[in-house]
């Protein structure tokens, strides 16, 4: 779990920094917002697919991490 909620630390940080920088260089807040989430929209349908897979199988595996962990536990 606290894996999980690192990694989503770490990626809302980095993004509020680029959101920031692209504030700081003179763009609005929408023209930030398109400039973060562009790489998203330009991918094809294979990378998007892979993208979510890996996504899956990372939350899958912390999952299950924490399952096992609460079995022993008990």
């Amino acid at each position: 779990m606290k894996v999980l909620a690192i990694s989503l630390l770490i990626g809302s940080i980095l993004i509020g920094v680029a959101i920031e920088m692209d504030l700081l260089m003179g763009f609005t807040l929408r023209q930030s917002m398109h400039n973060v989430f562009n790489p998203f929209r330009v991918m094809e349908t294979p990378e998007t697919f892979i993208l979510f897979l890996f996504l899956l199988i990372w939350t899958v595996d912390l999952l299950a991490a924490l399952f096992f962990q609460k079995q022993k536990k008990m």
